[in-house]
């Protein structure tokens, strides 16, 4: 009904709604990811494979290891990035004796 003899009104009428549905189940599997060093991991995702195998990643890649395009990954390491990289940059025309790092270690 849409007018009610009642003294308070419709107040006290429920109204019928429409019934909601509920949210949608999204499905979760497991999958095992194989880094390029051969280190394994589980995670869950929404992609049905059971496994993936990557070939880059952050152990292989020149945008995280910089020192991977050069043969000796030692010195390329400490001569660019880090603060050896900074201190020699910043004392390299102070001339002298090559510097050594081995008292550091």
């Amino acid at each position: 009904r849409s007018v009610s003899s009642s003294p308070y009104g419709r107040t006290h009428v429920w109204r019928r709604r429409a019934p909601k549905l509920p949210n949608p189940v999204v499905p979760q599997f497991p999958q095992r990811v194989t880094l390029a060093d051969g280190s394994t991991f589980v995670h869950w995702t929404t992609s049905p494979r059971s496994s993936i195998r990557l070939t880059r990643d952050n152990t292989n890649n020149p945008i995280w290891n910089p020192w991977l395009e050069a043969g000796n990954a030692e010195d390329l390491e400490g001569a660019v990035t880090g603060r050896m990289g900074r201190f020699r940059r910043r004392f390299e025309d102070l001339g002298g004796v090559e510097m050594q790092s081995d008292w550091i270690e």
